[in-house]
């Protein structure tokens, strides 16, 4: 069982069970983690299930999201972890065994593509892997800019809304589902597990109202 614990100055406000794949938190009555504080922007941060492991992501908050006092834009959870949010402090608990993430849908390329697909070959050889991802941007709210994935994660979307990350792992880049109605699609596949695609060159993402191709270098 993976849960948080809600403390401010170091007294107990709360234990919350994380049974859900996302959640908000901030002084938004909507939020998840509803924290009724100046110090904490109206959408803070976010915790997102990828496989079985959370992740903390800020949210271009006011005073940041510190993680063990570090401040973080996103990073993985480990179990006694603590996050500082204003006034607040959540720490992170995990009973579970870290599991990694599996592939277990496959997806081909259009036919009308042109481009070799590589998905019935399996994972790639480590050595293969590239370093890093682009992301260039059609269609949304930020369409027309292009975005390099320096981290191990990349979220697409906002929480609310259609949420998909791009995860990097020992074998290449992952396509995730996270939360929202409508399940993201690989050139125009929907992708149904939430488990982790692996990602070609070429390959035309879209989750909700954003499309991106992604690149590799």
């Amino acid at each position: 069982m993976q849960r948080v614990v809600l403390l401010r100055e170091g007294k107990v406000l709360d234990t919350l069970d994380l049974d859900q794949k996302i959640y908000t938190i901030g002084r938004d009555s909507k939020s998840n983690i509803h924290l009724d504080d100046p110090s904490v922007s109206r959408l803070h941060a976010s915790l997102s299930m990828v496989g079985t492991q959370f992740f903390v992501e800020d949210h271009k908050s006011t005073n940041g999201t510190y993680l063990n006092k570090k401040r973080v834009t996103m990073h993985v959870l480990k179990s006694g972890d603590e996050i500082a949010l204003g006034h607040f402090t959540l720490r992170y608990e995990d009973d579970s065994a870290e599991g990694e993430l599996e592939e277990t849908q496959v997806i081909g390329r259009p036919a009308s593509s042109g481009r070799q697909s590589s998905r019935d070959e399996g994972f790639r050889k480590v050595d293969d892997v590239p370093d890093h991802a682009i992301l260039t941007f059609i269609k949304g709210p930020h369409a027309g800019e292009v975005k390099r994935i320096e981290g191990s994660l990349y979220t697409i979307g906002r929480p609310g809304g259609d949420v998909a990350v791009v995860a990097r792992r020992p074998q290449g880049f992952f396509l995730l589902h996270i939360g929202g109605n409508s399940n993201p699609k690989i050139n125009g596949a929907e992708v149904t597990s939430t488990r982790g695609i692996q990602l070609n060159e070429g390959d035309i993402i879209q989750v909700g109202e954003i499309e991106a191709e992604l690149q590799f270098e």
